[in-house]
This record gives C-alpha cells, sequence and structure tokens, in this order.
C-alpha cells in the first residue's frame, strides 16, 4: 500500500490551514512608554502607546528602550491581556513585526 499521496496530501492540507492570511498587521506610530515612570506598572516594563492607549509588546529590543521615544511600527494586535498591570486597568499585548525611530 503506497501511502505517499495520503500523505502529500495531509502536509498539504496542514499548511494551507496555518497560513498567515487572518493576520492582520497595522502600520502606525506610537510612543515607547517606560511603565516603572507610570502608576500601577511598575511591573510592565516597556509599553507602547499607541492612538492614547497602551500596550505591552510581546518583545521590544533593548536599543528602543527609551520612555518617550517616538517610533513607526507595523504591529499585530493580539486577544491577549497583560497580567501586568495593577491599576484595574486591562492592557492588551502586541507583537510588533517591524520598528523604526520616527526622526
Amino acid at each position: 500500500m503506497n501511502l505517499k499521496p495520503l500523505f502529500l496530501c495531509l502536509f498539504l492540507f496542514a499548511i494551507v490551514a496555518c497560513s498567515d492570511d487572518d493576520i492582520e498587521v497595522i502600520t502606525t506610530s506610537g510612543t515607547i512608554v517606560d511603565g516603572s515612570t507610570q502608576s500601577g506598572l511598575a511591573d510592565c516594563g516597556f509599553l507602547l502607546r499607541i492612538e492614547g492607549t497602551l500596550y505591552q509588546p510581546t518583545y521590544l529590543n533593548l536599543e528602543y528602550e527609551q520612555d518617550g521615544l517616538d517610533v513607526f511600527l507595523k504591529v499585530e494586535f493580539l486577544n491577549q491581556i497583560s497580567g501586568c498591570n495593577t491599576s484595574g486597568d486591562d492592557i492588551s499585548m502586541v507583537r510588533i513585526q517591524q520598528i523604526s525611530p520616527s526622526d
């Protein structure tokens, strides 16, 4: 019994099912905010302020950990809430696809 065609079909199905077509990446600008300078956000590390709302990045390169730094971003808004905030407001998570200084 030759199972190669079956495995090939399953492999192709898995690749198509895992495509990134449903991921929405937004191009925007924002500002880096040091959470340690904000009340209730000391455990959050560095955050992003995008259109007046704070978000916690899943990862932020050390060179961008500068309070008040204006940046251009390509981000994916995640359906996750950060657990670092002790002030009661939810902070959503974002995944940075691309970042650069806005100067």
